[in-house]
Formats: structure tokens, C-alpha cells, sequence
């Protein structure tokens, strides 16, 4: 784990020099809301590896208590009045309880090294497609769902996590190939995770999810691509093996 914390701490140093050059044009306004958000994710990275350094029941149990906590914020999310129809939000929530529990079951059932493979690849992906997008961003990607996210900022950040996914692969025991394969997959899915909670967010008529966490919003705000993903993760991984190409 000393390995991994370097490799965070070198990202989030890299990425804090790019944060740096792509406000140095800003108000003093931006660059404060900019701080305060990468310093919080700082502490929310930090605090899920202390879990998973703490040992498997703790990084389980943090995982539980973000899906509730996520449940709660898209509950009253769904409960807002002109959200639409019950039978959606219905879907909706049971969607997500899939989702949730397919995360829990990814930390439950997988070595601390893989759930932490994969946290950090979705990590490395967030963060860096939003300072790759803010120096380089031209293109929206999703214009009508998330209009902050561009072309040039995801492929940035796609690069970023599967560099991160190559640095950290003695932990999955990997060979190259196969770790780039699973960082696109992990994207992709942490992607598609993203883009259907901001679809959820302009459904319901708000911004956040919720206001728990400086600079990011509530819980499901932050940890939406990584629930997915971990969830996606646990059905490919049940799909290797059912195939038996482990």
C-alpha cells in the first residue's frame, strides 16, 4: 500500500499543477470553489485508502454506508414534486439498488487490492478529465445532460487512469494488455454511471444531490461513477468466469 500512496499523492500533485495553469486566468472566486473542491477530494480519496488499509470489513462497511447515504440523497431527489411519474421513479430506485449492492458485493467478495484497483482508476479518471477539460475542453460531450464534460476532457482522463491502471497493476496481478482493457471497461462504465446520475439530477430539477461535501455536492455527487463501476466491475468479473476465462 506504501506503493499506491506515492502513485496517489505524485496524481494528485500532477494534477494540482494542471488545476494551477488552467485557472491562472480566473476570478478569485474560481480559484477558490477549484481549491476547495480538489482539497476535499484529496480527503475523500485518502479516507476510502485508509479503509482499505484498515482491512476488508472496514472497506466494506464505508462502501455500505455510501450507498445508504446515496439512497437517502436520491430519494428526496425523486420525492422533489414535478420529478415525473412514480413507475419512473420506481426504476429509478431499483436501478440504483442494483447498482449499490453490486458496489457492497465488489468490496465484499474481491481482494482490498481490486476494489482499491478500481477506485482509483475511476479517481484518476474524474479528476483528470475535469483539468484536462478545463485546459483543453472545446467539445461537449453530453451537451443537454451534463454540459460541463467535453470530448477533450474525457479522452484526457481516459489516458490518465490507464496510466494509473498500468502503475497499479501488481495489485490485480495483471499483465499490460489486459490492465488497459480493464481501464476502458472501468471508464466506460464510470462514465456511463455519470452521465445517468446527471440525466437523474436535470430530471428532478436540481444542481447537487445534496451539500455534504464541500465543492462536490452530496455523496451520490461524488461516488455515482465509482458505485457503477464497481457494480459493472462484479458482472464482468461474474461473466469471465461463467465463461471460464479466468
Amino acid at each position: 500500500m506504501a506503493r499506491v500512496l506515492v502513485i496517489c499523492l505524485l496524481a494528485f500533485l500532477l494534477g494540482g499543477v494542471g488545476l494551477c495553469f488552467a485557472s491562472r486566468r480566473e476570478d478569485s472566486r474560481v480559484w477558490r470553489e477549484r481549491l476547495i473542491k480538489f482539497i476535499t477530494y484529496f480527503f475523500i480519496v485518502n479516507v476510502v485508502l485508509a479503509a482499505a488499509i484498515a482491512g476488508h470489513w472496514v472497506l466494506s462497511g464505508v462502501l455500505l454506508l455510501i450507498a445508504v447515504l446515496g439512497a437517502w440523497e436520491l430519494y428526496r431527489a425523486l420525492s422533489r414534486e414535478g420529478t415525473g411519474t412514480l413507475d419512473a421513479a420506481w426504476g429509478v430506485g431499483a436501478a440504483y439498488l442494483l447498482i449499490a449492492v453490486g458496489a457492497v458485493e465488489c468490496a465484499w467478495s474481491s481482494e482490498s487490492g481490486k476494489s482499491v484497483y478500481v477506485y482509483l482508476v475511476v479517481c484518476t479518471f474524474d479528476g483528470f478529465s475535469q483539468v484536462v477539460g478545463q485546459l483543453l475542453g472545446r467539445h461537449q460531450l453530453a451537451a443537454r445532460v451534463s454540459p460541463g464534460k467535453t470530448i477533450e476532457g474525457s479522452i484526457g482522463g481516459l489516458f490518465a487512469a490507464m496510466g494509473m491502471g498500468l502503475l497499479l497493476r501488481p495489485m490485480v496481478k495483471w499483465n499490460g494488455p489486459g490492465s488497459l482493457l480493464a481501464c476502458c471497461f472501468i471508464v466506460a462504465a464510470a462514465l456511463t454511471g455519470d452521465l445517468l446520475a446527471s440525466l437523474v439530477k436535470r430530471k428532478c430539477g436540481i444542481k447537487d444531490f445534496g451539500n455534504l461535501l464541500p465543492g462536490h455536492g452530496g455523496i451520490l455527487d461524488r461516488f455515482d461513477s465509482f458505485l457503477f463501476s464497481a457494480a459493472a466491475y462484479v458482472l464482468a468479473r461474474e461473466v469471465v468466469r461463467w465463461f471460464g476465462m479466468r
